[in-house]
């Protein structure tokens, strides 16, 4: 599969490949290699998440939770980064503890939010072509004590990015 070949994707996404489906769903999203087109990228996306891909669940996550092509949907990216973190997605796990930090579609729980904190600081990092670096470092909203904890976590997340891409 050419990941650069957008027309082999999309025929290989429309007859049933999950991979070419989050694939070609992830450049529409990010306008990797086409124009972004984002009810395109919600189509391909949300196909693949039906069929198990948790990338796929993150990108969602995204679109609901930035309001990128779709209307704000606390709710919805609620569900998807929760699907998405089980699979180890640390940057969908960021994004729980934020929704639970600033109660975005839910009651402020900040028991919660803690939680994902400590979810990622006590379990391997995994981080792949799939997710973006950039997204985590959000966090130009957070009150001080947040900013400390994303801090934290990005020098673990950039030593295990350089470990396994092998980057100095």
């Amino acid at each position: 599969m050419d990941l650069d070949n957008v027309e082999e994707l999309e025929n290989l996404a429309n007859s049933g490949n999950v991979t070419a489906m989050f694939e070609i769903g992830k450049k529409y999203f990010t306008g990797n290699g086409v124009e972004p087109n984002y009810g395109k990228a919600k189509y391909y996306l949300e196909n693949a998440s039906e069929r198990g891909s948790k990338q796929a669940d993150y990108y969602l996550g995204k679109m609901y939770y930035n309001g990128i092509g779709v209307g704000t949907d606390y709710g919805k990216a609620k569900y998807y980064f929760e699907k998405s973190s089980e699979a180890n997605n640390v940057f969908s796990t960021y994004y729980l503890g934020k929704i639970y930090f600033w109660g975005d579609g839910v009651e402020k729980n900040y028991e919660k939010a803690n939680d994902c904190k400590n979810v990622i600081l006590n379990k391997p990092l995994y981080v792949n072509q799939d997710t973006e670096l950039e997204n985590f470092y959000s966090i130009q909203d957070f009150e001080q004590s947040t900013i400390n904890f994303v801090n934290d976590i990005q020098v673990k997340v950039i030593k295990e990015y350089k470990s396994l891409y092998g980057e100095e």
